[in-house]
């Protein structure tokens, strides 16, 4: 439930933004309300991505169209995609905004579980917070379990590197599996950075002095050695989105090309490349992409834009075919509603929770009032604001 903010004493960390924080998750307020009296369903709630991209063709004298099969996709700089970049004045953080029953009482998310405090969250996976410092640019970023309150620094980070997408490879609860934390920088050298915990979030709790001290918990850098498959220029492969699965990393480089990530010989290494090419049916001037982890599938999310980035005229869901690493378009998700936000996805059971069936409810650019996509009859209408209180449940109409 969307509660109202209770004033916290600055932390040493933290300083004041000349811009509107948003808040996290930015789903509709009756979905909050069902997840504030059932916290277990955070574990539904993926990060997305929400990774806008444009084609952009080369200019003819250059590359001539014959000669270029694949049409170059470049991230749209719409002001969304580059929230984490180190200028502060295109900078829009995030604030964790939801409340949560806990036996007869109620305590506010915002509240810090930790002696640091870290407002700017970066990033959701495996029912984890993935927060950055609130001094830009910062080297600190933190796990925080917001279900447990329990909190963690990850590495210090190198600010010269952009960070750009996170995921983690399984949950960090449980101790008897290695959780790696792979973070993706959008650019080449490096493209990746690991690092591994052991023994549960719970380890991570230590001082910044202890953090120093600690010269083998650190982060490991990978550069990019791959040619993309679909680029006609032989350049280098860069990695723009990506979810953690069953204990490996499934990450989407920017000419839509499908990456498997697996540990060998103590190292993470590209084992297999996707068939097929991710990418709307219809042709888009923009569209953006999301990876939603869905009753142990991965399911990819288009919302496409033909003519304005402000309106969607298509949506598309395709499954991922594990034994063929393919992507397959979907006609129906069946008694499913996929909710995609500014900064969140979700995956509902539709009979448990009330919702409409077969349907995928999203926001583009603005939280306030929601969209929803019937797949049966393949049309967008207007779903509710949530200002607006005298509309009736959408979920349920």
């Amino acid at each position: 439930m969307a509660v109202k903010l209770k004033k916290v004493e600055q932390s040493p960390f933290q300083k004041e933004s000349t811009k509107a924080p948003r808040s996290w998750p930015d789903l509709p307020t009756q979905l909050l309300t069902i997840l504030a009296r059932n916290s277990t369903l955070m574990q539904n709630i993926s990060y997305g991505g929400n990774v806008t991209k444009s084609y952009r063709l080369p200019p003819r004298q250059c590359n001539p169209i014959e000669k270029s099969p694949f049409p170059r996709l470049s991230i749209h700089d719409d002001g969304q995609n580059d929230r984490c970049r180190h200028d502060e004045s295109r900078y829009l953080p995030d604030i964790f905004n939801i409340t949560f029953r806990v036996g007869h009482l109620w305590w506010f998310g915002r509240w810090p579980p930790c002696r640091y405090s870290a407002d700017y969250f970066v990033g959701y996976s495996q029912g984890m917070l993935v927060a950055r410092g609130g001094v830009e640019p910062s080297d600190r970023y933190y796990l925080w379990d917001p279900i447990d309150r329990a909190c963690g620094m990850l590495p210090l980070w190198d600010v010269s590197v952009p960070f750009k997408h996170v995921a983690l490879s399984s949950s960090p609860k449980d101790h008897k599996s290695i959780c790696t934390v792979m973070v993706l920088t959008g650019i080449q050298r490096p493209a990746f950075a690991f690092c591994e915990l052991r023994g549960g979030i719970q380890k991570l709790a230590f001082s910044f002095r202890d953090l120093r001290e600690r010269k083998l918990y650190a982060w490991f850098k990978q550069d990019s050695t791959l040619v993309e498959p679909h680029s006609s220029n032989h350049q280098l492969m860069q990695f723009t989105n990506a979810i953690g699965f069953d204990g490996k990393f499934y990450a989407l480089s920017l000419q839509g090309t499908l990456a498997v990530m697996e540990k060998i010989d103590s190292h993470f290494k590209i084992t297999s490349l996707g068939t097929n090419r991710a990418v709307p049916s219809v042709h888009a001037m923009h569209f953006k992409e999301y990876l939603i982890e869905s009753n142990g599938e991965i399911l990819m999310v288009f919302l496409v834009s033909r003519k304005s980035i402000h309106r969607v005229e298509n949506v598309e869901v395709y499954r991922l075919r594990f034994d063929r690493l393919s992507w397959v378009k979907m006609e129906s998700i069946g008694d499913r509603t996929l909710f995609v936000g500014t900064n969140c996805c979700m995956s509902a059971n539709a009979s448990k929770m009330g919702c409409r069936v077969d349907c995928i409810y999203f926001s583009n650019q603005t939280v306030d009032e929601w969209l929803v996509y019937d797949m049966e009859r393949g049309s967008i209408s207007p779903a509710w604001k949530n200002c607006d209180s005298s509309t009736k449940d959408p979920l349920r109409s």
